[in-house]
């Protein structure tokens, strides 16, 4: 039946993933939860991928590793940063900004957040439903995406020991922030190139690089890179344009100390 499809599973998961969300921020008006509930819904749909899909035990583990785990720990990330006492900047922003019919506005912004969880689960279905694996994707992709793990966990502990030990007006910039403005981002990239790996010989594969591209998209362009920053300038101002002139953007590359 259509409604046991396994996409439609997972959209109803993603789905209430976000509801359930949206009131905890009705309640408590803060909408961080949208971030937890965008990780753990990617999280929840490949585990739904797992127990409705017939496949290989090497497909099985490499859907554990990306994304199960990998989203797993961005979860829990977002979990342990939690603050209940500050909303983030982003969301205080956009309340500011919404000043009518906030919550409808909200709503919206919640349900779209299932919508990309549901899209971004996709490389986990499509894994599921390809041929054998050969070991050399199986390395390449462990090799790719357990760096990109360690460089995206370094990166959070760094920024958050610097926060911890550093006033809020301060630039972070040491570390891996030293080569680049976002490197959690980066590595957060960088991890979409193991699926086209494990998707090389499969009809899928010009679908996994167009994920590769819509994340880039969407942290170069959309709702990662541009924000951040402009509420970064805001709150640390010319310190904070300094270090957007001596460190790159998104890629990991050497400082300009000329400037």
């Amino acid at each position: 039946m259509m409604y046991s499809h396994p996409i439609i599973l997972a959209a109803a998961a993603c789905l209430l993933l976000q509801l359930s969300a949206f009131v905890y921020q009705l309640k408590t008006r803060h909408a961080d939860s949208v971030d937890m509930a965008w990780a753990w819904g990617i999280v929840a749909a490949a585990i739904i991928y797992q127990f409705t899909l017939n496949a290989d035990i090497t497909h099985r583990m490499m859907v554990l590793l990306f994304p199960i785990i990998w989203y797993g720990r961005l979860g829990w990330h977002l979990l342990a940063r939690y603050d209940g006492q500050h909303e983030d900047s982003r969301y205080r922003h956009l309340r500011n900004h919404w000043s009518e019919n906030t919550q409808g506005k909200f709503f919206v912004f919640f349900m779209f957040q299932a919508s990309l969880s549901i899209l971004f689960s996709l490389p986990a279905y499509w894994l599921l439903n390809t041929e054998a694996l050969a070991f050399w994707q199986m390395a390449a992709a462990i090799v790719i995406g357990g760096g990109a793990l360690l460089g995206e966990s370094l990166a959070d502990r760094q920024l958050h020991q610097f926060k911890r030990s550093h006033d809020a007006s301060e630039v972070c910039n040491v570390g891996l922030w030293r080569y680049s403005r976002h490197p959690n981002y980066f590595f957060e990239w960088l991890h979409w190139f193991v699926y086209p790996i494990l998707l090389w010989h499969s009809d899928y594969l010009w679908y996994a690089f167009g994920m590769v591209a819509l994340m880039l998209l969407f942290l170069l362009k959309l709702t990662g890179i541009p924000f951040s920053e402009q509420q970064a300038i805001k709150k640390r101002g010319l310190a904070y344009k300094r270090y957007q002139q001596r460190t790159n953007k998104f890629f990991i590359g050497p400082v300009n100390n000329d400037v």
